[in-house]
């Protein structure tokens, strides 16, 4: 917590930001994310039929048709999904928690909860961030929360990660279960962290009284000095409500169903991560820069 109050300061979080910030030249530990995650993806993308699959899901995504692109026993589209869109949400995640001070706030171990965290990005930056060369790392064990089964995708991951850093001390709890379906079964009881990331948006989308009620649920079930970290896409922050097209940001829609409980550590509104340099050679599809809005809050 110290950490994060003394990020708190240097940030003046009450203030948004539209500087552009790149992710500078590209660190050995990213790339060796990166290249972890090139060693996951090949075979998929050796696949003959890679550019068919694409396709199929982009389609499947733009339609919303969530069942079709991640639903099913076969994890092709899984994979396929993991393939194009973790690398560069794994590097802006990792960029992002060393920023919130989440090493510090991980060091000595502790629960994390995932949100919607199904595809693993949250998970991969998280063990990169977590994995110092020859030091045993305090146990973390992470509990993701996603509509579709992306078990098999996760523990891969989370194996790639163990072999990649052995001093690694990384647990996996992955559940299928729909967020906005109250209670979360197998919630911890004390988590250090809880991340909704890439995935408020959605669920406003979906329901905006389940989504207030999805909050409300991790006021009355996390204990004080949770903190609540929420990113989003910038692209994606006004939120349409109602029958008459109006919209409103979603900061709003967040800091006033989180209410005074919730105290605002750092904000930022649109705020962009661009890959760093260098990174263009340790993976082979194109990796996205994001603007992005971001919450981070304590639980008082």
């Amino acid at each position: 917590m110290t950490a994060l109050r003394a990020h708190r300061v240097h940030h003046n979080p009450k203030k948004a930001s539209v500087a552009s910030n790149s992710l500078g030249v590209i660190t050995q530990s990213e790339r060796t994310l990166l290249a972890l995650i090139s060693t996951l993806s090949a075979p998929i993308l050796a696949d003959p039929k890679w550019k068919v699959h694409l396709q199929a899901l982009k389609a499947a995504l733009y339609n919303k048709e969530y069942e079709q692109a991640f639903g099913g026993e076969d994890d092709l589209f899984r994979r396929v999904y993991a393939a194009r869109w973790v690398p560069s949400r794994a590097l802006v995640y990792r960029k992002v928690f060393v920023e919130m001070g989440l090493r510090d706030l991980l060091k000595s171990g502790g629960e994390v909860v995932c949100l919607g965290g199904g595809a693993g990005s949250e998970v991969l930056a998280l063990g990169s961030l977590l994995s110092t060369p020859h030091v045993t790392t305090a146990p973390v064990r992470i509990t993701t929360y996603d509509t579709a089964d992306w078990s098999s995708v996760l523990t891969t991951q989370v194996a790639a990660l163990a072999s990649a850093a052995p001093t690694l001390d990384l647990a996996l709890h992955p559940l299928t279960h729909d967020i906005l379906s109250l209670p979360l079964p197998d919630f911890p009881a004390a988590p250090k962290l809880v991340t909704l990331l890439f995935t408020a948006s959605e669920l406003f989308l979906q329901s905006r009284a389940a989504t207030v009620q999805l909050l409300a649920h991790l006021t009355q079930t996390c204990p004080s000095g949770t903190h609540l970290l929420v990113v989003e896409s910038a692209a994606l922050a006004l939120v349409p409500i109602g029958k008459d097209g109006r919209t409103y940001p979603m900061e709003t829609l967040l800091d006033h169903a989180l209410g005074k409980t919730w105290e605002i550590v750092t904000e930022e509104d649109k705020k962009w991560y661009r890959m760093p340099d260098g990174s263009a050679d340790c993976y082979p599809l194109k990796l996205e820069n994001t603007r992005v809005l971001l919450r981070l809050y304590l639980k008082a």
